[in-house]
């Protein structure tokens, strides 16, 4: 198989950028960990062109970091401070979207949010591992974006779509038992969401939104707390 054409080789590095994504997320490569390429290149037993470029890419999501003449990497995981400090922010942004655009909807959007919704699955079980969990959080990240983008304020979108690595990275922080129930309570907010963008109503989409936005902060910084209280990786 020729790896080295482009097709191909897109796909490699795809492939290998997935496995790196998820040992991060799953902490198999916990925060901090220097990444060696040539080691890597063994364990994945691939070139170091398609690593190299899936390494790229993670920097860019900001899983990973790049130190000067010293190579990449995992992350630093945000700390609870940071992290209260996000919640604060996209509360104040998608509440105020939430408010500017229910009533103003487009039935192109709705239908947006309700399949976003839809992919977010029947079953309250999405588990506790990145493969796991990974369609519901893609359903979840395009949910929110469609709320900001429904305010139909293009440098608001561009400013929240800029927080996509820090929420990306927060996924370290998830507690490993907690998938039942932060399905379950996440579908829950979500449906309110989406039934007063239905309604058209503003002031119930602000607040089903911070409703949502609070809950999910406070089983973020539950989850980064018990996480902080458990050693991962090398001391």
């Amino acid at each position: 198989m020729q790896r080295d054409g482009g097709i191909e080789r897109t796909s490699l590095t795809g492939q290998v950028f997935e496995i790196l994504k998820e040992k991060i997320l799953d902490r198999v490569l916990p925060p901090g960990e220097r990444l060696t390429i040539d080691a890597l290149a063994r364990e994945l037993q691939v070139s170091s062109s398609p690593l190299r470029e899936a390494l790229v890419r993670l920097h860019g999501e900001g899983l990973v970091t790049q130190d000067l003449f010293r190579g990449y990497r995992v992350a630093a995981a945000p700390s609870p401070s940071y992290l209260a400090e996000l919640a604060d922010f996209r509360r104040f942004v998608e509440g105020h979207a939430a408010e500017t655009g229910a009533p103003r909807c487009v039935p192109e959007t709705l239908e947006a949010m309700r399949a976003a919704y839809r992919r977010m699955g029947a079953d309250d079980q999405i588990g506790t591992r990145y493969r796991q969990y990974r369609d519901f959080f893609d359903a979840d990240a395009a949910f929110h974006e469609l709320i900001v983008a429904s305010a139909g304020n293009r440098p608001l979108l561009d400013a929240y779509c800029a927080l996509r690595p820090p929420l990306i990275l927060a996924r370290i922080y998830r507690e490993r038992g907690d998938g039942h129930r932060r399905a379950r309570e996440t579908r829950r907010e979500h449906r309110a969401i989406l039934r007063a963008y239905e309604a058209g109503d503003g002031e119930a989409a602000r607040a089903a939104v911070e409703a949502h936005l609070e809950g999910g902060r406070r089983r973020l910084l539950a989850a980064s707390v018990q996480a902080a209280s458990v050693q991962v990786g090398p001391a």
